[in-house]
């Protein structure tokens, strides 16, 4: 399948490595801005301000949808948004060479990031009815698993990397956000070399409606309510975390960023060990169960929070969170992408983003507000609860859906 997609496709090949270089330059300065915001006065307040704004944007997934079945010239699009992204970041390094640190520049920052994850979601978007006329249906999910692991890979290598810099040219958030740049700079070259042949395939794109799999379709009912409630619960756990992590310097490996860098990195090499692997036992496991297991590592990573706050072992429970994510997602997007007709895509899959990802602000607002309100341990019990709470319906529901792939 490798060779397949890679070594023989070239148009492929050019969206996925321009979307993996826009990922690495994302990552560095993500990491960036959370010790920006972790050295600033009310530090734990900081912190959940950016961890709830940059969820913002999850909830406007169908309006994205919209957006981008608009979209005429997909690649010229993309080009175009993308020397957006790189200006902006130009934007954020002057505000942190003129400003001294503090909330100012970071309530000035914030909308460039959101803006930034704006077009990085519609452009996601746009590729997909192309990536659907590129790749065969047998060929969707090792695609959607292939780039998966890409982009966390290098997003994973990005943190270590980033944080590393960070101490070595002693704090310098301008030199990061101008590395952002240089990255997205780096994804837009790659995207523009390779234009011509996508070019040519975006205008011969295909109207032909393939007929859609009803019994598929019914099914997703269930997947689209689950995938909504695990991101609220995985995404306030994240945001618990760093400010677990940022209470604890017990639990710190080196210093704030690179503890929080190590442990994103266990989900990252989980991540890309799962979405690798598309042979054996492992592939066969039907979504109910993967989703299933994702719950079930969450409430496992909240109890080790609580009662045993190691960092070996939070790294070993997000290695499997990971990989449990890692055999989902390809999945899931595969099915997705195979039963929705090609015009209706973009629209399609913004929709069920909307599904997904509206829990996410209210969770984040809800637990962190609890974590800052009362107290972080509180806020823990909160998630373990409502993890339990998932996993007995998921397991009701597996029943019913016991046929799905």
């Amino acid at each position: 399948m490798f060779q397949a997609l890679f070594l023989k496709n070239q148009q492929f090949r050019t969206i996925a490595v321009s979307r993996a270089f826009q990922a690495f330059g994302a990552t560095l300065f993500n990491y960036a801005f959370l010790v920006y915001a972790a050295e600033l006065p009310h530090a734990k307040l900081a912190v959940s301000v950016i961890s709830v704004v940059l969820a913002l944007p999850s909830m406007l997934q169908f309006f994205f949808g919209a957006v981008a079945g608009r979209v005429a010239k997909r690649i010229q699009w993309i080009l175009t948004t993308r020397l957006i992204e790189i200006a902006g970041y130009v934007v954020i390094a002057v505000v942190f060479a003129t400003t001294t640190p503090g909330w100012l520049p970071l309530l000035i920052i914030l909308p460039f990031l959101v803006l930034s994850d704006v077009i990085s979601n519609v452009a996601g978007l746009v590729l997909q009815p192309l990536i659907k006329h590129l790749v065969v249906d047998e060929h969707l999910e090792a695609a959607n698993g292939y780039m998966m692991a890409i982009n966390n890979t290098l997003a994973m290598v990005g943190g270590v990397i980033g944080v590393s810099l960070l101490a070595l040219v002693h704090h310098n958030f301008t030199i990061f956000a101008l590395l952002n740049g240089g990255f997205f700079l780096l994804s837009w070259v790659n995207l523009f070399i390779g234009r011509r042949q996508l070019l040519v395939t975006d205008r011969q794109f295909s109207d032909l409606v393939k007929p859609a799999d009803t019994r598929l379709r019914a099914m997703m009912v269930y997947i689209i309510s689950m995938a909504g409630l695990v991101n609220l619960l995985g995404n306030a756990a994240q945001g618990l975390l760093q400010l677990s992590v940022l209470a604890n310097k017990q639990m710190w490996h080196g210093g704030y960023g690179t503890t929080l860098a190590l442990i994103d990195a266990g989900i990252g090499v989980g991540i890309v060990a799962g979405s690798s692997l598309f042979n054996g036992y492992l592939h066969k496991i039907k979504l109910p169960s993967l989703v299933n297991g994702v719950v079930m590592m969450m409430v496992i990573n909240a109890l080790a929070v609580l009662f045993l706050p190691r960092f070996g072992l939070l790294i070993v429970i997000n290695f499997l969170l990971g990989f449990a994510m890692g055999k989902l997602n390809p999945k899931y997007g595969a099915l997705v992408t195979r039963i929705v007709p090609e015009e209706h895509l973009t629209t399609v899959a913004g929709l069920l983003g909307t599904f997904e990802m509206i829990g996410v602000p209210l969770g984040q607002v809800v637990f962190l507000g609890i974590a800052n309100i009362f107290s972080t341990t509180i806020a823990w019990y909160g998630i373990l609860g409502l993890g339990v709470i998932l996993i007995g319906y998921s397991v009701k529901m597996m029943r019913r859906t016991a046929t799905i792939n």
